[in-house]
């Protein structure tokens, strides 16, 4: 336990640390800013003059107005009609012309359900939004949830993986709840990100843990001492994980705390279903939350783990951070380059695989994407939990037997 305290107290002694802790924390806190500062609601006030509001107040404002509970069929109806209406008057629901507060008591208070339908009423080979004035408000409602099975069944092709989508959204309670909140603004999107920046913050934190000694010579100081070897290498590798593990805790946790503060915490409740495009997990966005901040938190681990190894086998720091980052970024140069199924497995599998941008685990998470390995498929979430999953005792045992073989030169 000494050992781990000196370890923690000189780790968290230099200045690159704490620089780089106080951004994680400054981060959060800006990335939870701007889902925010985002919502605008523009309406007509007693006055007859347009008003727009912003923040906290156009969520107050939504919240107040939108057809919030169970998508019924009576609703979806509704939502048709009042599509259909403005369409005939205006030519389309999306036109400026339009005035506002016809927007805001025939299309704004029903746009979740309008969204919902453009999707599922969709071309599934190119996924262009509905037009659903060519849809009877009646058959839209009456064949909504088999529309959205169908759906499914046209994207996923592969029998393995069609199989296994159909096993997953049977699951899904319905009919599908909404209430306005975290899932109707890009809170999700700024989650992501924020796991990413993180997953990217620690890489630098933890790339000089074993090289930096190599580079100044105290190791070869530290290595005639009693504890010189096991104790000290599994001292550094707790204390990189704990330091890591902690900030990003405190992070994500800061981050959801403000987000559901200004949104609401009854907006958890809300299927996942009801406020993203098809997807199959039966999860509400309370879960999604926990999901996804646990497997990052797991990614984050597994690309910790797998830095401590390439500082305890690089001769200077210098070289350990390059390499450390650009592993860290493979996943988006990879999905970059191709989506083919065998740069997909690559991309997933990295222990960095479950952070990024538009190729995450939250992303993936609400998407229809499998991974095949010639009959068989593999939902890609599981793929980047098991490959995280393993990665962290791999490599954390690699780093500390690479620390005790080391030989300076």
């Amino acid at each position: 336990m000494n050992i781990l305290r000196l370890e923690l107290k000189r780790v968290l002694k230099t200045r690159s640390t704490w620089i780089l802790l106080l951004a994680a924390i400054l981060i959060s806190g800006i990335m939870a800013y701007f889902p925010i500062s985002f919502v605008h609601y523009s309406y007509v006030d007693k006055n007859g003059e347009s008003v727009t509001a912003s923040g906290i107040k156009a969520v107050r404002i939504m919240k107040k107005n939108a057809v919030q509970g169970d998508i019924t069929q009576d609703k979806i109806q509704k939502s048709v009609k009042n599509y259909q209406e403005i369409s005939k008057q205006y030519g389309s629901i999306y036109e400026d012309s339009i005035p506002q507060d016809i927007l805001d008591k025939k299309i704004l208070p029903f746009r979740h359900i309008i969204d919902r339908l453009e999707s599922v009423y969709a071309d599934p080979q190119t996924k262009t939004p509905a037009d659903l004035s060519k849809i009877s408000p009646g058959e839209a409602a009456e064949n909504f949830y088999k529309k959205y099975t169908w759906q499914i069944k046209s994207r996923v092709t592969q029998p393995s993986a069609q199989k296994q989508a159909l096993a997953l959204y049977e699951k899904v309670n319905k009919p599908f709840k909404f209430i306005y909140g975290f899932g109707s603004s890009a809170a999700a999107d700024y989650l992501i990100i924020l796991i990413f920046l993180l997953v990217f913050l620690c890489t630098f934190i933890t790339a000089p843990v074993f090289s930096a000694e190599y580079q100044t010579g105290a190791d070869n100081i530290l290595r005639c001492t009693k504890y010189g070897r096991k104790k000290l290498a599994v001292s550094k590798i707790i204390s990189a994980v704990l330091i890591c593990g902690i900030t990003f805790a405190v992070c994500i946790s800061i981050f959801l705390f403000i987000e559901n503060s200004a949104f609401g915490w009854e907006s958890l409740k809300t299927s996942i279903q009801s406020v993203t495009a098809i997807c199959l997990p039966s999860i509400d966005v309370g879960q999604f939350e926990v999901i996804t901040a646990a497997a990052g938190m797991l990614t984050l681990l597994a690309t910790v783990s797998f830095t401590l190894f390439l500082s305890a086998r690089c001769r200077n720091t210098v070289n350990s951070m390059i390499i450390a980052v650009v592993f860290c970024l493979m996943p988006l140069i990879l999905s970059s380059i191709s989506g083919s199924n065998v740069v997909n497995w690559i991309r997933m599998i990295l222990p960095s695989g479950g952070a990024g941008i538009g190729n995450s685990f939250g992303v993936n998470l609400v998407e229809l994407n499998f991974l095949r390995m010639g009959s068989y498929s593999f939902w890609s979430p599981y793929v980047m939990i098991i490959s995280s999953a393993a990665a962290v005792p791999l490599f954390l045992i690699l780093a500390a037997l690479s620390y005790c073989k080391y030989e300076s030169v």
